[in-house]
């Protein structure tokens, strides 16, 4: 009898704990002030082409990032604008033996991040970010969409519901989604947490390149705060090389941290905050990111469309990707000092610009200069014809400053494409700016 007795007290709790039913949801709210710790580790290969053979590079990368983040809107019952202060944000990557680091600057540590028709974006009030600072704030895991995992209703243990599109996407950092099979699982509860699970495949597109993720992730849920404190993501990619980026096998494994906070840091006060725009609109040195030159003979603000995927001592080159398409490649060469107050002769560039590896210039379309500030002179030649074989158009300017600095700067299109790129290489070229020693 007594064994009876116990076997059926056993039932009835085991009963009773898998029909549990728990509220799943959080209310956002302007104000509403979070302490995040992330860390994610990534290991597998990079595939690349040495010497026109193919080849893969091992790569073992490590970002942390720890910063307090408070929301400023809300849209939808989600969060649309958050600001943060970061105290840790670097990335160190070793890519078959050759270490890379990334940081912040110290002026860049206060970030707002936001949702566009676009997608997310994130700036700093302090002035324009460079591309290698962008990389490590954007593409850590989606503070904003964390609360989109939860149904925001009553479920029971065992119930499970498909992410949502919209939060599938910018959880897998996609600038498109194709499709998905996500899946949310309420695994356990107790009075004090509920565990859930996520499961599933997604395919997507970001910066051009076709990506496939297999992704299981578990998160914790604190019932009586009514907030996700925890989370673990594990990710494998599968990526195709695009114009940006080569293609890569790799594994990620990200942990994360989340604390609900009583008061206002200091850090997120309101004289703190006092620089970040109230208008709709955004200065342009906000929107567009900084290149510097590494020996210090150049710089400019460009479009976040133009990538940066080549550097050496005398040249670098960049590619514009604009919602996923390659539009157009430019190819910005350092050239020598032609002496205080002289340049090279329209008829010298002519001469040079068609006498280029691989160019069979067809026919200049046209012969011109460009109007710039007092102390500098650009010099425009546009011509159609082949580049190894392929039908193209290009734009070649010759940007010279009173000092005699000289710089070649080269934009290569398809036909086809020339519209879409408008006026964005003059905005580059009437960028450029050469610092003084």
């Amino acid at each position: 009898m007594r064994t009876s007795f116990i076997l059926v007290i056993g039932l009835a709790v085991g009963s009773s704990a898998s029909a549990q039913i728990i509220e799943l949801a959080e209310s956002p709210r302007e104000g509403d002030t979070f302490r995040f710790s992330i860390e994610a580790n990534l290991t597998g290969t990079l595939k690349v082409t040495r010497d026109g053979k193919p080849a893969s590079l091992k790569i073992t990368a490590k970002n942390e990032h720890a910063f307090v983040e408070k929301t400023l809107s809300v849209e939808k019952g989600s969060p649309r604008k958050t600001v943060r202060h970061y105290g840790t944000a670097k990335s160190s990557a070793n890519i078959d033996g050759d270490k890379v680091e990334r940081t912040l600057a110290a002026d860049h540590k206060l970030i707002v991040m936001q949702r566009n028709s676009d997608g997310p974006f994130c700036y700093s009030p302090a002035g324009p970010l460079m591309r290698s600072e962008l990389e490590v704030v954007s593409e850590h895991f989606d503070t904003l969409n964390i609360a989109g995992i939860l149904p925001n209703r009553l479920v029971r243990v065992g119930d499970s519901w498909k992410l949502d599109a919209g939060v599938a996407q910018a959880l897998c950092l996609f600038d498109g989604l194709i499709s998905y099979d996500l899946m949310v699982k309420l695994k356990s509860a107790d009075e004090k947490s509920a565990v859930l699970t996520i499961e599933g495949g997604a395919k997507g597109i970001e910066n051009g390149a076709m990506a496939n993720l297999n992704i299981t992730a578990s998160l914790t849920y604190d019932l009586a705060k009514k907030r996700i404190v925890a989370l673990e993501w594990k990710q494998k990619d599968s990526r195709d090389q695009g114009p940006a980026s080569p293609a890569a096998e790799v594994e990620t494994i990200t942990t994360l941290k989340r604390d609900v906070l009583d008061r206002e840091p200091e850090e997120l006060s309101a004289t703190a905050l006092m620089p970040i725009p109230t208008g709709a609109e955004l200065p342009t040195t906000m929107q567009h990111l900084a290149h510097r030159d590494p020996r210090g003979r150049f710089q400019f603000v460009h479009a976040r469309e133009w990538y940066v995927v080549g550097q050496t001592d005398y040249h670098l080159i960049m590619r514009l990707i604009d919602r996923g398409d390659f539009l157009a490649q430019a190819t910005l060469t350092v050239w020598k000092n032609a002496g205080a107050g002289k340049h090279m002769s329209a008829a010298e560039f002519e001469k040079l610009v068609a006498e280029g590896t691989g160019w069979k210039m067809e026919q200049v379309v046209d012969r011109s200069e460009i109007p710039t500030d007092g102390g500098r002179w650009i010099y425009r030649i546009t011509a159609n014809g082949e580049l190894e074989g392929i039908k193209v158009v290009q734009h070649f300017y010759v940007v010279a400053n009173a000092a005699g600095e000289q710089m070649i700067c080269t934009f290569t299109m398809k036909p086809n494409t020339v519209e879409r790129i408008g006026t964005r290489d003059v905005a580059i070229v009437n960028a450029i700016d050469f610092p003084k020693p």
